[in-house]
């Protein structure tokens, strides 16, 4: 069984979210990690090679999203980024878990902060999983550390879904011609964000 959606609305041209009472989150939870974990030159870069990166992003985590609610990988259209879909779409991962959230949009109302995970799944024995997607350019590419991304989704699924309980965190590195996961310590990913968000509170403005 699908998570029930929240009442939370996004507004993709400026990346802010808001809930139907007006409320309007100041910043998001990769914004916050954004922040605290790269220096000037690091966004630059990012922001010089989005034309590469935003399309291919878009278009491998529409086609997880078609996947995950269809259960049908030849049904989805890849198109250019054939190299970085089909290994993704074909992972062994999927045959032993089933997935019960697809761009599930989530906010912490203690934080004041909101974000939008990639996935949630559910394993045979019960638990559950939350789900970061990560395309790079390379096979060879270097992974980098995700868990204060999966710490903050993590934080506000055990808010809004408190009976699910989450044993396991998981990014999926999509490069083209393999996709590789990497699992990670509920606890530790929810201690990451904890200490990446309190560095941003003092810095920056309080919640």
């Amino acid at each position: 069984m699908w998570l029930q959606p929240l009442p939370l609305q996004h507004d993709p041209l400026s990346w802010t979210y808001s809930l139907p009472n007006g409320h309007r989150f100041p910043v998001s939870a990769t914004g916050v990690i954004s922040v605290m974990t790269k220096s000037a030159t690091d966004l630059e870069r990012i922001m010089a090679l989005k034309h590469i990166w935003e399309p291919r992003g878009n278009s491998v985590h529409l086609a997880l999203e078609n996947f995950l609610k269809t259960q049908n990988r030849t049904a989805i259209p890849t198109g250019d980024y054939t190299d970085w879909i089909e290994p993704l779409l074909a992972h062994k991962l999927w045959a032993s878990c089933e997935p019960v959230a697809s761009e599930l949009p989530l906010y912490d109302s203690k934080r004041n902060v909101a974000g939008c995970t990639d996935a949630v799944v559910r394993f045979p024995d019960g638990t559950y999983a939350v789900l970061d997607l990560k395309t790079q350019s390379s096979a060879n590419s270097q992974t980098y550390d995700t868990k204060p991304q999966l710490g903050a989704y993590l934080a506000m699924l055990n808010e809004h879904y408190p009976t699910c309980l989450f044993s396991r965190c998981l990014t999926l590195w999509a490069r083209p011609g393999k996709t590789t996961l990497q699992a990670h310590d509920p606890d530790e990913c929810w201690a990451a964000w904890d200490s990446v968000f309190k560095s941003y509170e003092a810095l920056h403005r309080p919640f």
